[in-house]
C-alpha cells in the first residue's frame, strides 16, 4: 500500500512541475517552436516508466492553457507522450539513458508537428526540424543533469 501511495504522490509531483515549468516559460512554451522549460524533466522517464504517466498529465495541464487548446492539444498529445515516454524508457533501458531521452524528443517533435498541421495549418517538416531542436536540447540537458545527480547521490527514487 506505501509503495502504491509513493508512487502516486510522485507522479503527481512531477506532472505539476512539468505543468509549472512550462506555464512559467508560456511567453515561449506556446510558440510553434514549442520551447517548453517542463521539457527538462521529461528525461526522467527513462529511469522509471511510471514516470511516463507525469508526461501525460503534466502535458494536459499544461495544454489547457495553450492557443491551440482542442482535441489534438489535450487528447492526442498527452496520449503521445504516454507511448512516447514508455517506449523511451525501454529504449533508455536497452541501450542507454541518452539515447532514450533523443527517442522521446523525435518522437515529441513528430507528434507536435502533426498537431500543429491538423490544428493550424502549419508545415510538417519545418515544424518538426525546428520542435526537434528545442527538444533534443532540453531532454539531452535534462538527462545529463539528471545521471549526475544521481550519480552522485548513488541511485534514484526507488532504486
Amino acid at each position: 500500500m506505501y509503495k502504491r501511495m509513493s508512487d502516486v504522490v510522485q507522479i503527481s509531483l512531477v506532472a505539476c512541475i512539468y505543468a509549472v515549468l512550462t506555464l512559467a516559460s508560456s511567453s515561449f512554451s506556446y510558440l510553434p517552436s514549442q520551447f517548453r522549460l517542463g521539457e527538462i524533466i521529461k528525461p526522467i522517464s527513462t529511469f522509471d516508466k511510471k514516470f511516463a504517466v507525469s508526461m501525460m498529465v503534466g502535458n494536459f495541464l499544461a495544454n489547457l492553457f495553450s492557443p491551440y487548446a482542442g482535441p489534438m492539444e489535450l487528447l492526442f498529445m498527452p496520449l503521445s507522450n504516454l507511448i512516447g515516454c514508455t517506449l523511451g524508457y525501454y529504449v533508455g533501458r536497452y541501450t542507454r539513458r541518452i539515447l532514450g531521452a533523443v527517442f522521446i524528443a523525435l518522437w515529441i517533435s513528430a507528434s507536435v508537428a502533426v498537431t500543429l498541421k491538423v490544428s493550424a495549418g502549419f508545415p510538417l517538416f519545418h515544424t518538426f526540424l525546428s520542435v526537434s531542436a528545442a527538444e533534443i536540447v532540453l531532454l539531452v540537458s535534462g538527462c545529463v543533469v539528471m545521471e549526475q545527480v544521481l550519480k552522485k547521490r548513488g541511485g534514484f527514487v526507488n532504486g
